[in-house]
């Protein structure tokens, strides 16, 4: 029998995808069989095929032979190996807390033939390593790193329950005058893009972001967000449709050279970690 541990790279893919993906030499016909017999479980559950995979999931394999062996692991060059030492913030024997630039990825694909995913598996030459959550490309600050699958499960369990806290910091083109402010909304992906809706519709999700003025210039604010929830693009789609995008994002705003948002802080009560980056400085400096 094999299990795997669903890490952020495998979030929202098909099971049949995933299953193809580590078993190239089965037939599709076999796995679908597998699926269907109950020979292949989610967290101990018979599933389908099309159910898309979330992170801390558990699948359970109890076909026979043709597991696609593991490649072997990246060369690092001296240029990433400095990027992956400078970027660690807190690490133990089973956590690392790393503070990613905006523009890294953090698993390959899409163009790139590695991420920091990678990077980080190779660098602790185990494939267990995984990232128990996620932040866009061009968002910076801080991620988590499980050095192995059970500190994946139980991280990625605290995560799912919202026993972690996370906050950013956020530059936003125009004055926000409420001093603090919740935004509660629903948002559904749509192709390239999230939507935000005012009330539920099949394939929406309820969002919650709390946020505080930290500081006003002529044209722009620095705002703290706090997450209650943690939907794909939530801060970005709802500071948008808001009137307040943030600085430098592409998609929902207008494109500059970085986008300006930043996990700046996270706590992890069950491991006793509480992390605090300082506010960048060029956020001051592209306070106008």
């Amino acid at each position: 029998m094999m299990e795997y541990i669903i890490d952020s790279s495998f979030h929202e893919v098909r099971l049949d995808r995933f299953l193809r993906k580590k078993y190239e030499k089965i037939p599709l016909t076999e796995i679908f069989k597998g699926i269907r017999t109950g020979k292949i479980k989610v967290n101990g559950k018979k599933s389908k095929e099309n159910y898309r995979l979330k992170e801390g999931d558990i699948v359970k394999v109890l076909i026979s032979g043709g597991e696609t062996k593991e490649k072997k692991f990246i060369e690092i060059s001296s240029k990433d190996l400095d990027v992956l030492k400078n970027g660690i913030v807190y690490e133990d024997e089973k956590v690392v807390l790393f503070n990613k630039e905006a523009d890294m990825v953090m698993h390959k694909g899409s163009g790139h033939e590695y991420g920091l995913s990678e990077l980080f598996k190779s660098f602790y030459k185990t494939d267990e390593f995984n990232f128990v959550n996620r932040i866009d490309k061009s968002t910076s600050g801080l991620v988590i790193g499980a050095k192995n699958l059970v500190v994946t499960r139980e991280l990625a369990e605290e995560v799912r329950e919202g026993n972690t806290e996370k906050k950013y910091y956020i530059l936003v083109d125009g004055i926000v005058d409420k001093d603090k402010f919740t935004l509660k909304s629903y948002l559904k992906k749509e192709e390239t893009k999230v939507i935000e809706l005012d009330s539920y519709e099949s394939g929406a999700k309820e969002s919650i972001s709390y946020f505080k003025v930290l500081k006003r210039g002529k044209n722009r604010t620095i705002l703290e967000a706090t997450l209650e929830t943690g939907r794909t693009h939530q801060l970005r789609v709802q500071l948008s449709n808001l009137g307040y995008p943030i600085v430098g994002d592409g998609k929902y705003g207008k494109k500059e050279k970085n986008m300006f948002l930043f996990s700046y802080y996270c706590e992890i009560p069950k491991y006793n970690i509480k992390i605090e980056l300082p506010l960048p400085e060029n956020y001051i400096k592209n306070l106008i």
